[in-house]
């Protein structure tokens, strides 16, 4: 009886011992390819606008979705600086914009790549600024995915992105 007191007793403390020894493999995930469906809001002084936006993001190449109740856009933008824009009523009327030099500033609020780090644990949030904007990107607790992006200028909050939902695509 003492024999098998003292193994089980050895056993429950190596158990214990390998248990706070494991490193959690539970860490945050910034995407490189994702689909995602978001609200964005955008504030101006006067007033509050809301968008239902639907993001495809595959190899820096992004076909972003735009939904104002009555008005919808669809547009693409390509890593060879080309934009593809459709109207949502007419999407079989497209323009392809070729030299398009805007489209990286246009998809800047849904391009996590500027959140890049080297982080073991989970920040409340990571912070990056561009010189005249300040992103806050904030987490998931539930499934460690972005959760929503606040942009600031001069301390005022000029745009909220909250993800309804988000998809790592391989």
């Amino acid at each position: 009886m003492d024999r098998k007191f003292k193994i089980c007793c050895l056993i429950l403390i190596l158990t214990v011992l390998c248990g706070c020894l494991v490193k959690s493999d539970d860490a945050y995930v910034i995407p490189v390819n994702y689909t995602g469906e978001a609200l964005m809001k955008v504030y101006t002084e006067k007033s509050e606008n809301t968008y239902n936006v639907n993001i495809v993001c595959r190899n820096n190449n992004y076909s972003i979705r735009t939904d104002a109740g009555n008005k919808s856009w669809n547009a693409a933008f390509l890593s060879d600086k080309r934009c593809i824009l459709s109207n949502g009523k007419f999407p079989e009327s497209s323009i392809v914009i070729e030299n398009f030099v805007i489209g990286d500033l246009l998809v800047n609020d849904f391009d996590f790549g500027k959140f890049y780090t080297d982080l073991d644990t989970m920040p409340e949030e990571l912070v990056y600024w561009d010189g005249t904007y300040k992103h806050v990107l904030n987490f998931s607790k539930e499934n460690l995915l972005p959760s929503t992006i606040y942009i600031y200028k001069n301390d005022n909050l000029v745009k909220a992105i909250q993800y309804k939902k988000i998809s790592i695509e391989e």
